[in-house]
């Protein structure tokens, strides 16, 4: 039998200076969105495949992200110094492969695995670009100089990567106790954008499993980018969360931003065989600081074991006071025997406008006045929900006397 492998492929950096256009390598840059087994489309690398066969190896899945840079022609200072502006990607490259079998086990265990490994060449990648950037050069030897900076943050980062494989899939065999002590470790990076946590102790960084979250920001960082770098211990962001990322200027000055995730649990019954479910998670991104935000929850989105799908969020006055609450729209599709059709539901948030709690407070009393009802067939019947969409949400609260 052959012991199943987690691996990363690494491949060689790109780097350009000062030419007029930008040829990027080929490859994808995955910083939008968390990877799914749909991104790994290779065949495996039979060359590769021998080799790990000599030693009775099998490679489950892999990932071969690449760093690479430009420069533009700089710009010569006063003391003659030169400084660049300078651009770097990571890309996820086609070569990425995966095993058909892998795919198909009852488990996110190797795809988390694998994610880890282009997390931590996009935490290098954004390092690589803040110490390029931070520095000015010679006018002669910039060259090396820009060599000398890649070369040394690389040497760390390819070092970091094989640390993880020999800790998490030493010849072969998973340490499931240190994969989870890494996938903590690679998420606090994330969330404070640096590499310092890679060799942390658990006590260090299991504070990534709170609900809530100091995190930073990139300066310049699209929301996108920020809500999808910054995300909660084991979620998934798709492309379909997209359009759910909002900035309000309701509560702080500089905008809040709401986002919304994806994870898989198990329901844990005794007697009962583990049953694997899915749920929505919101979560509001609270300006602290310069560059950086507090990550609370808002809630979690489920209905018996079943993943809500947020169809609306908006402001509107749902208390006594003159600021505005936070309203998530979300709704489930039911066809059982009793039921066809879709239940809507309408929950109400407080504002945190004086306090920043770990997690919002729902307004359930408010809530229950602007349910949203389910629409469909029951018990043989036609029905037909009553609060479906945000004019008729805020129509309803209008008439309850919230202005």
């Amino acid at each position: 039998m052959r012991l199943l492998l987690l691996l990363l492929c690494f491949l060689f950096t790109t780097v350009t200076y000062a030419q007029e256009e930008w040829i990027a390598p080929e490859g994808k840059i995955i910083n939008y969105r968390t990877l799914t087994w749909n991104d790994f489309q290779n065949k495996e690398d039979k060359d590769h495949a021998e080799k790990l066969a000599e030693r009775n190896l099998e490679a489950r899945a892999y990932v071969c992200p690449s760093i690479y840079f430009k420069a533009d022609s700089g710009e010569t200072q006063d003391n003659g110094r030169v400084k660049f502006s300078f651009h770097v990607k990571c890309a996820f490259q086609s070569r990425a492969f995966v095993r058909e079998s892998t795919k198909e086990m009852h488990s996110d265990y190797v795809l988390i695995h694998e994610q880890d490994h282009y997390d931590i060449a996009l935490t290098y990648a954004n390092k690589l670009q803040a110490e390029l950037s931070s520095r000015d050069y010679s006018g002669d030897k910039y060259g090396a100089e820009i060599d000398k900076v890649y070369d040394d943050l690389m040497a760390k980062y390819h070092k970091t990567q094989e640390t993880y494989d020999a800790e998490v899939n030493p010849n072969g065999t998973d340490d499931v106790a240190k994969q989870h002590l890494w996938d903590m470790r690679i998420n606090k990076c994330l969330e404070n954008n640096t590499d310092e946590y890679y060799a942390s102790p658990e006590t260090n960084v299991q504070s990534v499993k709170a609900i809530w979250q100091i995190v930073k920001r990139i300066p310049g960082e699209p929301n996108l980018q920020f809500v999808v770098r910054a995300r909660p211990l084991y979620c998934g962001f798709q492309d379909e969360m997209k359009t759910k990322i909002f900035e309000t200027s309701e509560w702080t000055k500089t905008p809040a931003v709401t986002a919304f995730y994806t994870q898989k649990y198990f329901t844990d019954e005794e007697g009962v065989q583990p049953k694997e479910c899915v749920r929505t998670l919101g979560y509001l991104f609270v300006p602290t600081a310069k560059d950086t935000y507090k990550r609370i929850l808002i809630d979690t989105f489920s209905t018996d074991g079943v993943q809500e799908k947020i169809v609306g969020v908006f402001w509107a006055n749902a208390d006594s006071d003159n600021v505005k609450e936070l309203i998530v729209m979300t709704t489930v599709t039911k066809k059982d025997k009793q039921a066809t059709g879709t239940l809507y539901v309408n929950r109400v948030y407080d504002d945190v406008a004086k306090v920043v709690p770990a997690k919002m407070k729902k307004l359930d009393e408010v809530a229950t006045k602007i349910e949203g009802g389910f629409e469909g067939v029951t018990a043989g019947k036609p029905t037909k929900a009553k609060y479906r969409s945000e004019k008729e949400i805020a129509e309803a609260l209008r008439k309850l006397g919230y202005q």
